[in-house]
């Protein structure tokens, strides 16, 4: 029996435009830049471009490629200290706090559309008495701001077990911050099945802890070949979770 199917967050239950991520970019350097000038550091646009993304790189090479995340206040830290080292202590907390605002929030000015049949996916499965869960990498928009953007589409209320990578510490495809979810769910591997656009960090990490993984492949990815369900239309995802309920993981 699948008691709890968890998403991943990003192409999955969202799914971003160019102009979109160029908006956000845009604000984000300007975030910077602004908080650099409150610290005493007079920047230019291009040099608080620079610090985007030499910052990125470095969150990347010390975190990101480890599978593992900071909070976004340590993000924003190494973000400033990027151009200077220490230049983040010198911001009083009120002006700290100011700036991690601006920095995370852009996603809420652009925000992404709900992928399609992600809404009724969703409350299907929450009709059939599944539970449902998040399990979902971060980058620069933290968590708190991706439920600000499930709120929004009216659907924040039907996920229980949620786990972001900035607030677990962990990244996919890393077995722990799909044993956090299980555990916050109270639900066995065997009973719960993740949904996502990853090869890897979606479907070889959840296969890992031993859930059934389903590839959302939207139609145009190519298919994961250790994933137990293809999805290539998120309205498909009940029935067939239901169906693969009825097989061993693996099968």
């Amino acid at each position: 029996m699948i008691r709890l199917v968890t998403f991943d967050f990003w192409d999955t239950l969202v799914t971003d435009s160019a102009d979109n991520l160029r908006a956000q970019r845009a604000l984000r350097v300007t975030a910077i830049r602004r908080a650099l000038h409150a610290a005493g550091a007079a920047v230019t646009e291009v040099e608080a471009e620079e610090v985007h993304e030499r910052s990125g790189v470095l969150l990347a090479e010390r975190f990101w490629s480890q599978n593992r995340d900071p909070s976004r206040e340590e993000q924003l830290r190494i973000v400033l200290d990027t151009s200077a080292p220490g230049i983040a202590a010198r911001l009083t907390p009120a002006a700290f706090e100011a700036a991690l605002d601006a920095y995370i929030s852009p996603v809420l000015a652009h925000p992404p559309d709900l992928s399609p049949g992600a809404a009724r996916a969703v409350r299907e499965l929450a009709s059939r008495g599944v539970r449902l869960g998040i399990v979902s990498n971060t980058g620069r928009t933290p968590g708190v701001i991706l439920r600000k953007v499930l709120e929004r589409y009216g659907l924040l209320g039907y996920f229980g077990a949620i786990s972001y990578s900035d607030e677990v510490g962990v990244r996919k495809p890393d077995a722990e911050i799909f044993r956090v979810t299980l555990a916050r769910a109270g639900v066995e591997a065997s009973e719960a099945v993740h949904i996502g656009d990853n090869p890897d960090a979606d479907v070889v990490g959840a296969r890992s802890i031993g859930m059934r993984a389903a590839h959302y492949t939207a139609g145009f990815r190519p298919p994961a070949a250790q994933a137990d369900l293809i999805i290539p239309d998120l309205g498909m995802l009940p029935d067939e979770v239901f169906r693969v309920a009825s097989k061993p993981a693996g099968e």
